[in-house]
């Protein structure tokens, strides 16, 4: 309650105290005058801001085209590395088929776990290497 009657005798003083002088009321103009400009001030600057939106715009239309155009350009690079790659690929695959016709068959080779002839007697293969121990 006393905050209540606090707050009301405060309005009041500051009711009271705002005399209108001839000093508040040139600030009064002063800062409408102000105002007004500041006004003006964004005014021109949205108009600015409009023109410079507008060839944005128009920039953003030619950057546009200029995209569609690399991009073309790109598509068609593209185009011809993928057509070499298929011709690289295919060339290949026609090496190794004349590769694998080159390979012996491993079908006919002996092993010596099969055949106890095929087996190398390892004293006449290592007879004449020195030993440092």
């Amino acid at each position: 309650m006393s905050k209540l009657i606090a707050d009301i005798t405060w309005k009041h003083r500051n009711n009271f105290n705002s005399f209108v002088t001839p000093i508040t009321i040139i600030n009064d103009v002063n800062n409408s005058k102000k105002n007004e400009e500041i006004n003006l001030e964004i005014q021109e600057n949205l108009e600015e801001n409009l023109e410079n939106e507008n060839e944005t715009e128009e920039n953003e239309v030619e950057e546009n085209d200029n995209v569609i155009n690399s991009e073309e350009k790109f598509d068609n690079y593209l185009q011809g590395w993928a057509e070499m790659l298929e011709q690289e690929t295919l060339r290949f695959q026609d090496e190794n088929d004349n590769e694998m016709e080159e390979f012996v068959e491993t079908n006919n080779i002996i092993h010596p776990a099969i055949d106890s002839d095929a087996k190398w007697n390892l004293n006449s293969i290592f007879k004449e290497l020195e030993f440092p121990f």
